[in-house]
């Protein structure tokens, strides 16, 4: 027999719905389950100690990060290396710079009367500059002696210090915005006001070219001979706070805090309109208060005021066609941005990770320091980087030649519920050794199992809900994939509103409606090239049911689930009120509804009990099983009686009779066509004996009919 197309359509809707409903729920307990980890978005959920995510989703051991020195100081602000290999160290609180010579021992070299110290920077002759903010100075810092005063801005805030090839230094300050040039100890003139509020970073575009990155409008400004700014770029963020430019020329700069709209055209924070005279602070004008710092971490972030979820940052890309895209965004705030041989890379906050970022916005997790955020990164040699980080203030080194193993522990993964883990299958190359544990809460603590070698893979820990692994890396070898395998625990059915319907009706289960055609554009119907109609996927609608009404019938439901989403079969056993063991209704009915015929079964009071099962879906032995009891409930086959007490004397004297489920109606005819309710003497059916009187006229006749609650019903003739 040939189908018809819409015939056709109806049956591949019943074979997808069958398929995708056995895919879904059948043999969640009989079959193993895995959750496999391949991917970037898979690995980055864990933790990573000397161990490079890649953006491909590859394990590789990553650069060795240790801990250089800790300093008796809060906050980090600044690390300057040396030739000599001793580091430099800008902190606070008292603003102090510290030197960490080459055997790791600190000394104090320098301390200010101010209370930060933003930058430093040496001269090509090598002299050490440092400026100090509030309304602070910068300072000329000799090998011994005490700091002496360079060149005082008048600025409250000074941000950045950058040299050129001359020995000429230029300074980026606040809350004026403004760039100063100084050629010598106490010559210095204004360059630039560039109608912004902060100058926060310096960069040289080209020799003679400066580039600066300002607040509140986060512009990537072009310093211009003669010192007008000109705008590369508007972030519509808040704040430029890290420039670097390539050698072949490439900028990059950050921009991080909440997104603004463009500036509207002709507004009067135009770079290079104000003059240094309009800029100038006087004593009436209300100025900022300390720049805020991120809560218990101590970075300055210009004026960004850090808020839950934190503001977003991100990374742009300016070509030599001079047309900025961004490449990269995160959540999370980004610190500190370089260039270094290995990439362009960037400091976070969050977990105190270092992520390396392409041109093509893929990124990969490269490194972790011990600390809740790297705040300061420098090069201190093509293949060794200096992080910083504060509260309190530390220095670590990344990159050290004794390379170590690197330690990857994955998030905790969840079963859904108490299982049994079995074998951790590790696509690998190299030697990497395998730990594992197992909890119960979402959250690895004290009250999870120990950590235990993995032979093989397999899994030596107790059953649990929660699960973790720990790869430990050898140089040279590399994890691509991770597979865990688990058998989740069977849980059992729940039953829950099970319901004895009014007698007298039935229910069976009605066809679902054809899924109607889908309306379609030219379009489509023109991409379809002879190709059959393409389906269309309507989820189910919930079976619907018929009613049908006869004497006796009674229908059960009841609503249950399966916490595991196993199949269900139900069995149904009644037993009188009277007795103590059940008897089989019916069994393995996939349906929460069943209807019988009571007609044959004696007067009385029962109870049904409901079974809910998952064995099909469960290994032998397995499977469990949830019962609920009814309420108990009346069958009632017997009807009312009628029994005539008189009828003579003009008036017809009667008695029904009920003992079951009660009277529900007595109806008289006096043609026996029309039938109308009558009431008893006492004026109300709520006996189950009542009496009846009316009158009777000599050679009339009378029909009486009486209807119990059950449908039962009887009925008498009498004669005057």
């Amino acid at each position: 027999m040939l189908l018809r197309p819409h015939s056709r359509r109806i049956v591949a809707l019943l074979l997808v719905l069958l398929a995708w409903h056995g895919r879904v729920s059948r043999g969640l307990a009989i079959h193993p389950q895995r959750i496999v980890l391949d991917t970037y978005s898979d690995f980055v959920q864990g933790t990573a100690e000397s161990v490079t995510v890649c953006d491909a989703g590859l394990l590789q051991p990553a650069l060795p990060v240790e801990m250089v020195a800790r300093l008796p100081a809060d906050q980090l602000w600044a690390i300057l290396p040396e030739a000599d290999g001793s580091i430099l160290v800008a902190a606070s609180p008292d603003a102090k710079i510290f030197r960490i010579g080459q055997h790791r021992d600190v000394t104090l070299l320098a301390s200010f009367p101010e209370h930060q110290i933003y930058a430093m920077a040496r001269s090509p002759k090598g002299e050490l500059f440092a400026a100090t903010s509030p309304n602070g100075k910068i300072y000329r810092v000799p090998a011994k002696g005490e700091p002496v005063v360079y060149f005082d801005p008048k600025e409250k805030y000074i941000w950045s210090l950058l040299f050129d090839r001359d020995g000429t230094l230029y300074a980026g300050t606040g809350i004026g915005g403004k760039l100063f040039r100084i050629e010598g100890p106490l010559k210095g003139t204004l360059l630039c006001a560039t109608g912004e509020t902060h100058l926060r970073c310096l960069a040289w575009e080209k020799p003679g070219t400066l580039l600066a990155g300002s607040f509140p409008h986060g512009l990537l400004l072009r310093i211009l001979p003669g010192g007008r700014a000109v705008a590369l770029a508007d972030s519509e963020r808040e704040e430029v706070h890290q420039i670097v430019v390539s050698p072949d020329g490439s900028i990059f700069f950050s921009a991080v805090g909440t997104r603004h709209p463009p500036r509207a055209p002709g507004s009067s924070s135009e770079p290079g309109s104000a003059t240094p005279e309009i800029w100038t602070p006087t004593p009436e004008a209300s100025e900022p208060e300390e720049p805020p710092r991120e809560a218990g971490r101590g970075l300055p972030l210009g004026m960004i005021k850090i808020a839950a979820p934190a503001p977003l940052s991100q990374v742009w890309s300016i070509d030599r066609s001079l047309v900025p895209r961004v490449i990269w965004g995160s959540r999370e705030v980004l610190y500190s941005l370089l260039q270094a041989p290995m990439g362009l890379l960037a400091g976070m906050s969050g977990d105190g990770y270092v992520y390396r970022i392409s041109l093509e916005g893929r990124s990969d997790r490269l490194l972790k320091i011990d600390a809740p955020a790297v705040q300061v990164a420098v090069l201190a040699s093509p293949q060794q980087l200096l992080l910083g980080a504060s509260n309190p203030a530390r220095v670590f080194l990344a990159g050290v030649a004794s390379r170590q193993e690197g330690v990857y522990r994955s998030a905790p993964l969840d079963a859904g519920n108490f299982a049994r883990w079995g074998r951790l299958l590790v696509e690998r190359s190299g030697v990497v050794e395998v730990r594992t544990r197992t909890g119960n809460t979402a959250k690895p603590d004290d009250s999870w199992y120990d950590w235990a070698p993995a032979p093989g893979g397999r899994c030596q820990n107790p059953a649990a809900r929660y699960f973790q692994f720990e790869l430990r890396l050898a140089q040279g070898s590399s994890v691509n994939r991770v597979q865990a395998v688990f058998l989740p625990y069977n849980l059992p059915p729940k039953l829950e509103k099970l319901q004895i319907l009014h007698p007298g009706v039935a229910y069976s289960e009605l066809p679902p409606p054809p899924a109607p055609l889908q309306a379609r554009s030219l379009d489509q119907l023109l991409s379809q090239e002879g190709k059959p109609e393409p389906f269309d996927f309507f989820s189910p609608m919930p079976p619907r049911y018929q009613a049908k009404e006869a004497r006796g019938l009674r229908t059960v439901v009841w609503k249950a689930e399966d916490p595991d989403g196993d199949d269900l079969r139900y069995s149904v056993f009644y037993r009188s009120e009277k007795e103590t063991g059940w008897r089989l209704l019916i069994k393995d009915s996939e349906e929460p509804l069943f209807s019988w015929d009571t007609s044959g079964w004696p007067d009385g009071r029962y109870v049904l009990k409901v079974e809910a099962s998952d064995v099909r879906d469960n290994a032998p032995g397995e499977g469990l099983t949830a019962t609920l009891n009814s309420r108990p409930f009346l069958v009632d086959n017997t009807p009312p009686r009628i029994r005539i007490l008189s009828s003579g004397g003009g008036k017809l004297r009667f008695r029904v009779s009920e003992d079951a489920s009660g009277i529900r109606s007595v109806q008289i005819s006096r043609d026996g066509r029309e039938f109308l309710p009558i009431p008893p003497v006492d004026g109300i059916l709520d006996s189950e004996e009542e009496e009846f009187e009316l009158p009777l006229g000599k050679g009339e006749s009378l029909f009486i009919r009486a209807e119990d609650e059950a449908g039962n019903v009887t009925s008498a003739s009498a004669n005057g």
